[in-house]
């Protein structure tokens, strides 16, 4: 791509600004997380983009009206005022509940082995409630609340405890969110007390995937999806996870619209990311198999802007395509940790689900490969970098070209055999597919 323009550091800007500044939380079902489809449509006709439409989808959405947390430590009270509802926690009623905190580390089956009756108890690490074996230790145990902690951030500020409708089906424990260093101090003073009061409804709701493409002019039935997402966490604004996804598309889409590429590349923004890929889950169940077919590579785009940060491409896929991916951005001098593994957070994986190998980009901030500001008030505009933003769009866009415009396609539109089998897996069990929202049983109010 020898004539190709760079990514333009302004634009990308103006679109994080009117993500987050003017539209500001786009939480999933709501006005807010329309406004934010309906501005990506528009950028998407302005390009004059081919197929632009909203593909609207039902799903089973959760807010929250009160929540209170407070300990009590040798004859003293303290409020928690950073403690937050997990998604899809249900209420409490309106008097609460109170007893006695136990710790249980993080959860494993030897926590478990006592009395935990009419206790509130306290888990390391939240994403341990997409275990199914966990869960249903949570469930049998007659704890009256749970206390969880989102581990990959280690800090003092709320932090939104996301979840998947499909884990919490069924699920009758309050649970609430807190820091992770309110959880250490918790420890530190045991033996304690908690009183937790949350009034919580799971409800029906819609949303969207926005979506748009370029035809091949030579291969149209070969199709390379490009996303990112547009909603965000409860009460966040999201201008990292993921304003900057939603950038890299529309740009990559600007950068590729005046082109004639040989396979047709398809440009979507999802909705409802946040509740684990129900947008993208949903518009790959909405596609019939032939058309599945069609699609030879996801590449997604997930937290890629922090000032701060390494740069990860994770490929699900085969050894050719982590090769190519290797080759890109070592020639663009762009240093970058390649890896072939299997994730299932975030929108590539369901594409993973029916074969079609992935690309996940995102920018890891702390050495256990979280986020510093992830889910929290501090993912704001302010810790973006349009620079950094920037060099990963144009050495993406050298690797679309190439994929785009190959004679041949430079790996097998497949997913090696092992790393294929970590995908079930981790589909039945971390993703509980398959699941279905039209059957979903929603809590009694």
């Amino acid at each position: 791509m020898p004539s190709r323009p760079h990514a333009d550091e302004r634009q990308l800007r103006r679109h994080v600004a009117l993500l987050c500044d003017d539209i500001g939380c786009r939480y999933s079902g709501t006005p807010a997380e329309q406004r934010a489809a309906d501005y990506i449509e528009g950028r998407f006709l302005a390009l004059r983009l081919a197929n632009v439409h909203q593909h609207r989808f039902e799903f089973p959405n959760w807010n929250y009206t009160h929540s209170e947390l407070s300990i009590r430590v040798g004859g003293k009270t303290r409020r928690i005022a950073a403690a937050m509802p997990m998604c899809f926690s249900p209420g409490t009623g309106p008097r609460g509940v109170r007893g006695p905190i136990a710790y249980l580390q993080t959860g494993a089956e030897f926590d478990f082995r006592r009395d935990l009756r009419g206790k509130i108890g306290l888990v390391i690490g939240s994403l341990g409630l997409g275990d199914p074996k966990m869960m249903k230790r949570v469930r049998s145990a007659g704890m009256a609340a749970l206390l969880t902690v989102d581990s990959r951030v280690p800090y003092a500020w709320r932090t939104t405890l996301g979840a998947a409708p499909q884990w919490m089906e069924g699920y009758d424990v309050p649970t609430i969110g807190v820091p992770f260093l309110e959880a250490e101090r918790i420890v530190r003073e045991l033996p304690a007390r908690a009183h937790a009061a949350v009034e919580a409804r799971t409800f029906p709701a819609t949303s969207q995937n926005v979506v748009a493409e370029i035809t091949g002019s030579r291969r149209p039935d070969e199709v390379i999806l490009v996303s990112g997402h547009h909603d965000s966490v409860l009460g966040i604004v999201g201008a990292d996870d993921n304003g900057s996804g939603v950038a890299f598309t529309l740009e990559l889409a600007r950068l590729f619209a005046r082109r004639r590429p040989a396979r047709t590349i398809r440009f979507v923004s999802y909705g409802v990311e946040e509740k684990l890929s129900v947008g993208s889950y949903l518009y790959m169940r909405s596609l019939p198999p032939r058309e599945r077919a069609r699609i030879v590579l996801a590449l997604n785009a997930d937290g890629i802007s922090s000032c701060i940060g390494t740069d990860m491409a994770i490929v699900t896929g085969s050894a050719a395509l982590e090769r190519l991916v290797r080759q890109t951005w070592l020639k663009r001098r762009h240093p970058c940790e390649v890896r072939r593994a299997v994730n299932p957070y975030s929108d590539h994986f369901p594409p993973n689900i029916h074969g079609i190998p992935s690309i996940l980009l995102t920018r890891p901030t702390i050495m256990t490969e979280g986020y510093w500001t992830l889910h929290s008030v501090h993912d704001n505009p302010d810790h973006v970098s349009p620079a950094v933003l920037a060099r990963t769009i144009d050495t993406a866009a050298v690797l679309l070209d190439r994929v785009a415009n190959a004679a041949r396609l430079p790996f097998p539109r497949a997913i090696a055999p092992g790393v294929m089998r970590g995908v079930r897996a981790t589909a039945r069990q971390a993703y509980r597919h398959p699941w279905n929202p039209e059957t979903y049983r929603y809590p009694t109010e």
